[in-house]
């Protein structure tokens, strides 16, 4: 039963991920603004940022199918699995928004967006730890028992 909900939820991650994409498209510049290094800022072409991003996110789910048909009986793992790629990819949404912005020509403050980046992160991380210690805790109860 969980599968299904995690499906579930992993498939409504990746129609976000690719709307926010392709909204986003739209309005990006023709140079995207992807980073800020010591001198100047670190820039793609637009046409490129998108075809890496959508490679990113293809790949990304891609691994779901991969990770299903190496264990098929483990129905624990690929809850997990699907879970971890949908926090994944709002991480990659919260991204993209980011770098939108970023791109605007609007006025943002960073003190006040940050924790959505970072929270976003450390649920990434969380997401993690959670499935490790779950399967060391399954492991010491089975191994007690």
């Amino acid at each position: 039963m969980a599968v299904k909900i995690f499906r579930s939820v992993w498939f409504l991650s990746v129609l976000a991920a690719l709307f926010v994409l392709l909204y986003q498209y739209a309005a990006w510049p023709e140079d995207v603004v992807i980073g800020q290094g010591e001198v100047n800022f670190v820039t793609l072409s637009r046409d490129m940022f998108f075809y890496s991003s959508m490679f990113v996110l293809a790949f990304v789910n891609a691994s779901v199918y991969i990770a299903r048909t190496f264990a098929k009986q483990i129905e624990e793992f690929q809850a997990w699995f699907y879970g971890f790629i949908a926090v994944i990819n709002f991480f990659m949404v919260i991204a993209l928004s980011f770098i939108s912005l970023f791109n605007s020509n609007e006025d943002f403050r960073f003190d006040q967006i940050g924790f959505v980046i970072y929270g976003s992160l450390i649920l990434v991380f969380a997401w993690m730890l959670g499935g490790l210690l779950y399967w060391l805790v399954r492991k010491n109860q089975q191994s007690a028992v």
